[in-house]
């Protein structure tokens, strides 16, 4: 977590900087009463042009204030895991663990500096947790995740994923999934039970509501049940929180979002088009 300077608190001239873009897609975010959108890039390390002065212990965001419509544009000319040159408002007073630019103008999208690139290719050296049972989980820079692909039942590959945090919580996450794999068949009918028990209550309370008629509980179920299936499991061992996602997109242009936590409980099921 950590909190943006004021505009006001950047000097008005510009300077030419080399920035190492990360691997984070751009956060993007509209503030109460702005037309505009304010978006974050997200770098490892930067080197002031004049100077030579090179920063990569810091966080490093580069902002701008776009149209959103303009959001596209920028991404696919300032691409991730990149090295560019910008023009760039600097702060007044640097910050201690923060250092912000605000962009000015795009100099050189595919700027080359030996210094950065070293930083850039160490950065991309791939990372991986292992676990004694469950085996390599690598890295996933753009969301922060450890991921897998594993065999779940009737030979499905899918997703599994956890939060990058202290060996303890990986640890506790991967106690997890194993329990998840060593009764898989009864996990996985329990879940999609669940889901569509969930959904169908909700789905009569509202069309009744409305004046509709309900739909059979039961026939809802056993055919739901039949025609979806697991995609991924997303555990956020920090917050003792599991995300399970089930879909079939040759049926259904939905997934169908499943919570719960550490201890096996499930709380909420919803559908969502994302």
């Amino acid at each position: 977590m950590f909190y943006l300077q004021k505009e006001s608190e950047f000097s008005d001239d510009c300077k030419d900087i080399a920035f190492a873009v990360g691997s984070p897609d751009f956060f993007a975010a509209r503030f109460e009463n702005e037309d505009k959108i304010n978006v974050l890039i997200m770098c490892i390390a930067y080197k002031d042009i004049e100077s030579n002065y090179i920063e990569k212990d810091n966080k490093i965001v580069v902002r701008m204030k776009i149209d959103e419509k303009e959001l596209d544009h920028y991404k696919s000319i300032i691409k991730r895991e990149s090295i560019v040159k910008l023009s760039v408002r600097c702060e007044k007073e640097p910050g201690y663990e923060l250092s912000e630019f605000i962009l000015s103008d795009i100099i050189d999208t595919d700027y080359k500096d030996e210094d950065l690139k070293k930083i850039l290719d160490e950065y991309l050296e791939p990372i991986y947790y292992n676990d004694e049972v469950l085996g390599d989980f690598s890295y996933n820079r753009m969301i922060g995740t450890f991921d897998k692909e594993l065999e779940w039942i009737n030979n499905k590959k899918i997703l599994f994923s956890f939060d990058d945090s202290d060996d303890d919580d990986k640890n506790k996450a991967c106690v997890f999934l194993r329990k998840l794999f060593s009764n898989k068949e009864d996990w996985d009918k329990k879940i999609r039970d669940y889901s569509s028990k969930k959904i169908i209550k909700e789905g009569n309370y509202i069309t009744e509501k409305s004046g509709g008629n309900s739909i059979k509980e039961e026939t809802f179920i056993k055919e739901f049940m039949g025609k979806i299936y697991f995609v991924s499991v997303m555990v956020h061992e920090k917050d003792n929180y599991v995300n399970y996602i089930l879909g079939n997109r040759a049926i259904f242009n939905v997934d169908i979002i499943v919570e719960g936590d550490l201890n096996g409980n499930l709380f909420n099921a919803f559908i969502s088009s994302f």
